[in-house]
This record gives structure tokens, C-alpha cells and sequence, in this order.
């Protein structure tokens, strides 16, 4: 099996992203006061930022640690030292930081901006 590319990382990443702005979208329905329904996107809008941010340049430190011989989740009892395991978790941060800044950001953002 070939070993992980960025840029299929960072297309499933974007998909996940989709049905996580889906959620915060509906979420931000839920509070009946329209001062509170901009501050809960600021919020999330906020900490996203900042999570995706952090995430995804661990993930990035990570992929180029491991020179681009990313392995997959079920290489991780096949691994024989640390810089091994390191190219089986490159993925996950990478993933969680497109997850966050390339899709619900945005729309937190602009729902705020529409509400508020």
C-alpha cells in the first residue's frame, strides 16, 4: 500500500470540516437571544482559529520530521522506534487543523457577522 499524501490528507480533512460547519451552523440556532448566538460563533469562530492553527502546524512539523514517509494507522505495531511512530501520528494533527480552519471557521465567521 502507498504511503499517505498531503493532499489526500488534506481532502479528507476538508470533508470532515464540511459536516463539522454543518453542525456548528445548526448549533448556533439553538440560543434564543441574538446577542448570544454571535457571541457563541465568536467563539467558536476564535477557538478554532487558534486549534486549527496549533494543529495543523504540529501536523506540518511531524510530516517534514519524517521526510514524507508518512505511514498509516494500522503500520503503528510495525513501527521499530519513536521517529516511526511519529510518521503514523503526522496525519492526525494535519487532518484536525484543515478540519477546523479551512471549513468551520469561515462559516463561524461569517454567521457572525450575518447575525450580529
Amino acid at each position: 500500500m502507498p504511503r499517505l499524501r498531503l493532499g489526500g490528507v488534506v481532502a479528507r480533512g476538508a470533508v470532515y470540516g464540511a459536516g463539522t460547519a454543518v453542525c456548528s451552523s445548526v448549533t448556533a440556532l439553538v440560543p434564543r437571544d441574538r446577542d448570544a448566538r454571535g457571541d457563541l460563533l465568536e467563539a467558536v469562530a476564535f477557538l478554532g482559529l487558534v486549534a486549527g492553527a496549533v494543529s495543523l502546524l504540529t501536523g506540518l512539523f511531524f510530516w517534514v520530521c519524517c521526510s514524507g514517509e508518512v505511514l498509516r494507522w494500522r503500520d503503528l505495531f510495525r513501527t521499530t522506534g519513536p521517529s516511526e511512530v511519529i510518521a503514523v501520528l503526522a496525519p492526525c494533527p494535519v487532518r484536525v487543523g484543515v478540519l477546523l480552519l479551512l471549513v468551520p471557521v469561515p462559516v463561524a465567521a461569517f454567521l457572525g457577522r450575518l447575525v450580529g
